[in-house]
């Protein structure tokens, strides 16, 4: 949907606990406290509050509702016999994660650790996925998004010319 010239991204609440869809890049500027502005549109699913945690695969901060964290990440009970990387993986998904609310302005408090983890400055980049978003560096964010476009339009051409060798493409 377009206004004013620009894209507006839509948040799906899906029923029956499926999936939250955060769609969307939003930069929004840290103030001297360290609070940020959560977007707009990704308000309505995290009812006041988000887990945050240092992503285990990029050089930024995952953000997830509360309830979707709980219910995507490992449920042991104290006394469940753990693998040891059942453990090494409780310990990487719970004891490296906090819960924050909200403020009545929709702001979190960043703390400097997880800034500090992803690089962040006085700016902060909010990028959609399905079911969490991700903090980042602005910069970073759009590197992120620029490899993630060559990766994929290469696999778009691969896909082309296979299917034209093959016969079952359009040349």
């Amino acid at each position: 949907m377009l206004r004013g010239g620009r894209s507006v991204p839509r948040l799906r609440v899906c029923k029956a606990g499926a999936m939250t869809q955060f769609r969307g890049k939003f930069t929004n500027r840290l103030d001297g406290k360290g609070r940020v502005s959560v977007p707009a549109s990704f308000r309505p699913a995290l009812n006041g509050a988000l887990v945050l945690r240092r992503s285990m695969r990029h050089g930024c901060v995952e953000a997830w509702p509360v309830g979707s964290f709980d219910s995507q990440h490992l449920q042991a009970a104290p006394m469940d016999e753990l693998t040891p990387e059942d453990d090494l993986l409780a310990y990487a998904m719970y004891s490296d994660t906090l819960e924050l609310a909200l403020d009545p302005e929709g702001r979190i408090v960043l703390p400097r650790e997880y800034r500090d983890f992803a690089g962040i400055g006085d700016q902060i980049a909010f990028l959609g996925r399905p079911g969490y978003f991700e903090l980042w560096e602005p910069a970073a964010a759009e590197a992120m998004i620029e490899r993630a476009r060559e990766v994929y339009a290469a696999r778009a051409r691969g896909r082309a010319e296979a299917a034209a060798k093959s016969g079952n493409g359009v040349p």
